[in-house]
């Protein structure tokens, strides 16, 4: 190199040094204004990975990575592992202290003050109030012992040479359950294992397997996994998780990892079970007290759009991910119009009414809906019977002309005068035919409380089809809303979001019948049916010994549907009781975007206890709300609106093990999975069929293993195909009993005194018949006999209160056309009641003495109302109502009563048709049960207190 060339770099360094030396002191300026990094302890360490979440990790709560190198540990930083509960609990936590404290400085002002007392006490109570409600935030954000909530999360931390920490960066949580608290993390390897505990019991436990998923892809598939799985996990590999659930959750479990298998001792007696991380089989040795199952959870490659709109939120903040999403939204509505046709469902012509006998209604279909445009367009309104084209056939059909030819139905309706190319399709469910199943997917709706969904298929044999259900809508950003403010869902009497008071619920009981309103508050669940408390046969308990019981199957949705006082009158099964009131119009109840005109979806039941789904493209929410109301329906839950999958589609397993759909309409966009085999990464409503080889199951509890119940021999109401009433004889102290057990919501009982009844001078006479219009109904007489002349027990039909009631022993009572069996003196006599004091031979399950006092040698009569409204009737002939109440006892009653009024006479059973038969007229008080054709088996989810 020349003397010039030298020269000439020398000059150019010369005028550039300023700057250089600038740069230089800038630099060390901003490095000797940071903070030094914290020192080589676990607590320094502990403490910088609670800054960097927010909150706080325990020294005991962090486990690192292997090590990648000297450099990479340097550059890019090692990982951790580390429990972190963030600082919302905290926060939720004063808050309810400051209220409190609040509350009691108002209340010692009340005390202090007599003139300010009243101003004082109210500032006390909405203090305490605001306390109260601080207290459920923070509860709900708390675990059970009060410490918080903590999530699993990953880190990249800096090291230096000697090990100490630098900086810290890329924070991702794993596990992400807002009310779920993540204990007892173990990590060896790539694999990393910890518990999920709510409610005081062992939610779920999830192994993650930090290599990710190892299968086959193609190119496109394995970029969008990696940009995946770095946004999820940090690491292009993402990870791999499989998750144990349980029955009965045990109370505690200890955890570790030993050769590729997760080692587990669960509850306080330590049942070991192990979960292979390669294959996810769980092994408990054949000793299984807690029911555990291991899903290993599908690892969804999603689209780029779906990342696009994530990164974006996470990135360059909401209104950008917005804008990405209504351009991805506005690309597939585009792309619809190329793919190709959806298969539709076809019809088998109008819908004729189901033979019913003379005198009897025919309830199926529902009655057309009536049309808001004049004229209306050809067949508007009018239900058609529908059923998809695969060759599935209901079973039992054939043969029987009191089944309908299919148990679904649709039309089409326009809602609003003034618009009219708005169209809503309607599609009724015959619930008598169909149970229904609810289902969470893996990836929606995401638990806040342990495992996900699995999004498995039911049972391929009796599987009919699929109803879409909407998802929460998130934050742009990916986030989503927890706490208080998640819409619930449950599974199998597994929260993975618990109920929020007051949201629009769609209920499940483990029979399938499904319940539609708000849910109540925690005060007032008992309103609940029991039905949905309640699960199948050799299940553990719902709450697994928790403080806490949960439905067995639920799902929230965004608005709620109440009929207006307009409707039509229900099925006499279905009306609530006189003291239920109902809005003046029909309403849905507020929710985002009710204006939007998208795709919107429903669910309701109508006043004959059938479901209605309505489903349009381009929807408001009022359009939504008119076709529901012209449908019939009493309630109903909104399935939310586009961009969710929304619609029905009828489903039907093939041999070689897909899933042929067939939608209701092709354009809705409702897509259930492909294959039995395949799992949904949403939820899902299945609908099947209620039986595969004959008619439905009865409709009523039947208990006793070894009691061989049947049909008796009398008159059923219709429909032929489902009887009402079975009996049964079984042997109880050398005597036989003979039980007869009334299907819940197939009669109307009334009470009508006897002609022998007595009648004290001045007391009002009292009905001796059922009305003229129901006398042909009358399909029983249930005798209670008649009472004594001295000290008669209490007695009133229709409200009118014939002879006084004393407030002794039991009371059987008639409500609303429903049996209850209550102690005397715990109900207040109300207009059109029916009720008759009885001597009380159990109660609390418990044999008391008077069943054993012992009489003359007659027929005598026993009766119970099991807890799903069952009314069984026990008769025999012995010297005491010992026998009849021991044979109720065993089948599960808690309260019995004698049926005999004080006069002693002769119980009866008689039926129509059946020997002995009904009778003209009784001289003794006789309970008449009033047949009703069988409604649907949908209803309102919250039933009315009992004064």
């Amino acid at each position: 190199m020349t003397d010039r060339s030298l020269s000439r770099w020398a000059d150019h360094l010369r005028g550039r040094l300023p700057i250089a030396l600038g740069v230089a002191l800038l630099g060390a300026a901003a490095r000797l204004s940071t903070p030094a990094p914290p020192a080589r302890t676990t607590d320094a360490i502990a403490a910088m990975l609670g800054e960097a979440i927010g909150g706080t990790v325990s020294p005991d709560d962090f486990v690192w990575e292997e090590r990648g190198g000297f450099l990479a540990d340097a550059l890019l930083g090692r990982r951790v592992l580390f429990l972190g509960v963030a600082q919302a609990a905290d926060g939720a936590a004063q808050a309810a202290d400051g209220a409190a404290q609040a509350a009691d400085g108002a209340a010692q002002a009340a005390d202090g003050a007599a003139q300010a007392a009243d101003g004082a006490a109210q500032a006390a109570d909405g203090a305490a109030q605001a306390a109260d409600g601080a207290a459920k935030a923070a509860d709900a954000a708390r675990a059970p012992d009060g410490r918080g909530a903590a999530d699993l999360y990953r880190a990249r931390v800096r090291l230096t040479r000697s090990g100490r920490p630098v900086s810290l960066g890329g924070v991702h949580n794993l596990t992400e359950t807002p009310l779920g608290d993540d204990r007892d993390l173990v990590a060896r390897g790539r694999l990393v294992a910890v518990t999920t505990s709510a409610f005081g019991v062992v939610q779920g436990i999830t192994l993650l397997d930090l290599g990710g998923d190892a299968g086959a892809r193609p190119l496109g598939e394995r970029l969008r996994a990696a940009i995946d799985g770095w946004l999820e996990t940090g690491s292009v590999d993402g990870a791999s998780r499989t998750e144990i659930s349980f029955d009965d959750p045990p109370a505690s479990a200890r955890l570790d990892l030993a050769d590729g298998a997760l080692v587990m001792a669960l509850g306080p007696e330590a049942v070991p079970a192990a979960l292979s991380a390669g294959t996810g089989e769980l092994e408990t040795g054949g000793r299984d007290p807690f029911g555990a199952r291991a899903h290993r959870v599908p690892r969804r490659v999603p689209s780029f759009a779906e990342l696009a709109g994530v990164s974006a939120g996470r990135l360059l903040g909401p209104g950008a991910a917005a804008t990405v999403e209504r351009i991805a939204r506005a690309v597939d509505r585009a792309g619809s119009g190329l793919r190709e046709p959806a298969a539709a469902y076809v019809t088998h012509g109008a819908a004729s009414p189901e033979p019913a006998p003379e005198g009897w209604p025919s309830l199926w279909p529902p009655p057309p809906v009536p049309p808001a445009v004049d004229p209306p367009l050809p067949g508007e309104g009018a239900w058609t019977l529908v059923a998809p084209s695969l060759p599935r056939v209901l079973p039992g059909i054939e043969g029987d002309p009191q089944r309908p030819a299919s148990p679904f139905a649709a039309t089409t309706v326009r809602p609003d005068p003034e618009r009219q190319d708005v169209r809503v399709h309607l599609l009724a469910i015959d619930t008598r035919h169909v149970k229904f199943t609810l289902q969470a997917g893996f990836e929606e709706p995401l638990p806040t409380v342990g495992p996900r969904g699995t999004g498995k298929l039911p049972d391929a044999a009796t599987l009919r089809g699929a109803i879409g259900l909407g998802v929460p809508p998130r934050d742009p950003g990916g986030a989503r809303h927890a706490g208080a403010e998640a819409l619930g869902m449950v599974v199998g009497g597994r929260p993975l979001v618990p109920p929020r008071d007051g949201a629009a619920t769609l209920g499940v009981d483990a029979s399938g019948r499904a319940y539609f309103g708000a849910w109540p508050s925690e005060g007032d669940l008992q309103r609940v049916p029991w039905a949905l408390w309640q699960r199948p046969a050799g299940a553990g308990a719902l709450s697994g010994g928790g403080p806490r019981r949960f439905p067995w199957a639920l799902w929230q949705g965004p608005s709620l549907f109440e009929a207006g006082s307009s409707a039509a009158a229900p099925h006499p099964a279905l009306a609530l009781a006189p003291t239920s009131s109902a809005p003046g119009e029909p309403t849905l109840s507020p929710g985002d975007g009710d204006d939007l005109v998208v795709e919107r979806a429903a669910l309701c039941v109508t006043d004959r206890g059938f479901v209605v789904h309505a489903w349009g493209s381009a929807l408001d929410a009022a359009a939504l709300r008119a076709a529901l109301a012209r449908a019939g329906c009493v309630a109903g839950v909104s399935l939310g609106k586009a961009p969710g999958p929304l619609g029905v589609a009828f489903l039907s397993a093939q041999q070689d093990g897909g899933v042929a759909t067939e939608r209701l309409d092709p354009a809705m966009s409702i897509a259930p999975p492909a294959h039995v085999t395949a799992a949904s990464p949403g939820p899902f409503l299945y609908f099947e069929s209620r039986s595969t080889d004959g008619p439905p199951p009865p409709d009523l509890t039947l208990p006793g293993e070894r009691v061989g119940w049947a049909p008796d021999g009398g008159a059923q109401p219709p429909p032929a195909w489902s009887p009402a009433v079975y009996a049964a004889t079984s042997a109880h102290l050398g005597a036989q009993v003979r039980v007869h057990a009334f299907a819940p919501d197939r009669f109307l009982f009334r009470l009508r005194a006897g002609s022998r009844e007595i009648s004290p001078r001045g007391a009002p006479k009292l009905a001796a018949e059922v009305s003229a219009d129901e006398r042909q109904r009358v399909l029983a007489a249930i005798g209670v006999g008649t009472g004594r002349r001295r000290g008669p027990r209490g007695l009133a039909v229709g409200g009118t209160v014939g002879l006084r009631f004393r407030r002794e022993g039991g009371l059987l009572l008639v409500r609303g056309g429903r049996v209850e069996i209550r102690p005397a003196g715990a109900v207040e006599i109300a207009p059109d009641m029916d009720a008759t004091e009885l001597p009380l031979t159990a109660d609390d399950g418990r044999l008391r003495p008077e069943a054993r006092e012992i009489g003359t040698m007659r027929r005598r009569g026993a009766a119970c109302v099991l807890d799903d409204g069952t009314l069984l009737v026990a008769t025999t002939t012995f010297d005491s109502d010992e026998a009849t109440t021991e044979a109720l006892l065993d089948l599960g009653c808690a309260r019995v009563v004698a049926l005999d009024r004080g006069a002693h006479r002769n119980a009866f059973v008689h039926r129509a048709s059946g020997d002995p038969a009904l009778e003209q007229s009784y001289g003794e008080t006789a309970l008449f049960a009033v047949g009703l054709p069988m409604p649907g088996r949908a209803r309102r989810l919250v039933r009315d207190a009992a004064p």
